[in-house]
């Protein structure tokens, strides 16, 4: 078995929720920072994470944790409708993230050369073709 050891030795814990919408979300626990997150055909996305306990390299266990995923089953990694400019500058300059439009909302961080070829010609589920400014 292909088991992940992180640098603080830290579960991937998983469940999911009924949002407010009534929507079914998944939702994560790694450490100190909890999260949403979800699966699309070519890739894994994050939507949210939150450290409640900045500062204690929680978030490094977090990308380590999806990252690995991404690699295993040969996908790219999605950070979706980023609202903190400093954490958008933080993935693109610390953690190999791209931009994925013009508007610096989303970011991915490639694992499949051809499944990103083909988001940015046909988009997927989440980034529907035409609905992005890709850059």
């Amino acid at each position: 078995m292909n088991q992940l050891t992180t640098t603080h030795k830290l579960d991937f814990e998983s469940g999911q929720a009924t949002n407010p919408f009534g929507e079914l979300e998944h939702r994560f626990r790694i450490g100190t920072c909890t999260g949403q997150w979800g699966v699309v055909t070519d890739g894994y996305f994050i939507l949210s994470v939150i450290n409640s306990e900045p500062g204690n390299g929680h978030l490094d266990d977090v990308f380590e944790w999806f990252e690995h995923s991404c690699k295993r089953d040969n996908r790219n990694l999605f950070v979706l409708e980023i609202f903190n400019e400093k954490f958008y500058l933080h993935l693109l300059s610390k953690r190999g993230f791209k931009p994925l439009d013009t508007d610096g909302d989303n970011v991915v961080k490639i694992f499949n050369q051809k499944a990103y070829k083909h988001l940015r010609k046909n988009g997927n589920e989440i980034l529907k073709k035409g609905s992005l400014k890709c850059i």
